[in-house]
């Protein structure tokens, strides 16, 4: 029985399934509304942490997408407010997939990993009774 246990822990460690420190981005959900006809992606920056890559893009049209990177002059996103769509054309009857990475300044020169956490919705829009609506996409 004994030998059962050290032969399993040692399969997990060496398979993967143990990730202490691991370097990667946590992936969380935004969250994605309209506001008078308007599409909003909202995310939850904690401390420092600033926009520093922002992609959106039309499910099966490679042709509209808008992606950002910023590095200097990352953008300081509030808690309660929309993120920037920089005009994206959004369109009723489409599906989007919107991405953007946050990282902190304070935890990277701690050298914190991971410093970063990304944020991402697929959804779809949809006109109902005049109104934009935005559906997430599961």
């Amino acid at each position: 029985m004994k030998k059962l246990l050290v032969v399993s822990s040692c399969s997990i460690f060496l398979t993967g399934c143990m990730h202490l420190n691991d370097p990667r981005p946590k992936h969380f959900r935004a969250s994605v509304t309209t506001v008078t006809n308007q599409v909003c992606m909202m995310v939850q920056p904690q401390g420092d942490e600033k926009l520093i890559s922002l992609t959106i893009n039309e499910v099966g049209n490679d042709q509209n997408q808008l992606s950002k990177v910023y590095y200097d002059d990352a953008l300081t996103i509030p808690t309660d407010a929309c993120v920037p769509t920089f005009g994206y054309p959004f369109k009723a009857g489409k599906a989007y997939a919107f991405s953007v990475i946050l990282e902190s300044q304070a935890k990277r020169k701690q050298g914190i990993q991971p410093a970063s956490r990304i944020y991402g919705v697929s959804f779809s829009l949809w006109e109902n009774n005049g109104k934009l609506e935005a559906n997430v996409l599961q």
